[in-house]
């Protein structure tokens, strides 16, 4: 299913509305493990990929996959084949290994964006009986923007980010903060171009809810608050 960006901004809502009412009223870090727990959904982490190619899978109905036996290749190494039921979250054990800064806000958002999943493309993945789970790569977690020329696969994992986006950083919330950090009296009325110094701005308001700068960026430009020049 191909959904507009207000129809993701409501949903969006609609499930911290439903979960964790008071992020609808103030920044905070959310837990994607928590959102997966409140959405009935189970989670391991395993080594699904011997390096970084694949992030994530959510299973639509019972499935399996390839189960490395550690987090980078050497020769002979052999995938054992496990089993996981319906509703299943797998995340990289990767991932968790990570000592890159900001791993853990990188977490955060690959476990949301496959909650994201979950909560919109059930009825997709249930009315394609020949995919059943979606495997998520390390490159579909880099854009939130989509268009008609992208294939229907392509979109699916771009408005998984959007909506995993708008569920950390709330439009209002997240409005609310980066304007409070630039410290205006009143807010503009139409988007205002991105300076250099709004970094600052960014650098600040993205440990309140737990992210890092590019997905502050990216959710601002979406909402339309700031656009980079041409």
């Amino acid at each position: 299913m191909i959904y507009t960006r207000e129809y993701l901004e409501n949903l969006a809502d609609s499930i911290n509305r439903q979960y964790f009412p008071e992020r609808l009223s103030s920044p905070s870090v959310l837990d994607g493990y928590d959102l997966l727990e409140a959405l009935g959904c189970s989670y391991e982490w395993k080594y699904i990929s011997p390096d970084d190619t694949i992030m994530g899978i959510t299973f639509f109905d019972d499935g399996y996959w390839h189960i490395w036996p550690k987090g980078t290749y050497s020769e002979g190494d052999k995938p054992s084949i496990e089993i996981f039921p319906k509703g299943s979250i797998i995340i990289n054990q990767r991932v968790l290994d990570s000592k890159r800064k900001g791993s853990d806000c990188s977490e955060r958002f690959i476990v949301t964006h496959e909650a994201a999943h979950w909560i919109k493309d059930r009825e997709y993945f249930e009315s394609h009986p020949d995919s059943m789970l979606q495997t998520c790569y390390k490159n579909d977690f880099e854009k939130t923007f989509w268009s008609s020329s992208m294939t229907e696969l392509e979109i699916i994992e771009r408005q998984a980010n959007y909506l995993g986006a708008a569920i950390h950083m709330p439009r209002d919330v997240i409005t609310d903060a980066f304007f409070k950090a630039g410290r205006y009296k009143h807010r503009p009325t139409g988007p205002i171009e991105f300076k250099g110094y709004m970094r600052k701005w960014i650098a600040e308001i993205a440990p309140q809810f737990g992210m890092n700068f590019n997905p502050v960026k990216y959710r601002l430009k979406d909402l339309n608050i700031i656009f980079d020049p041409e």
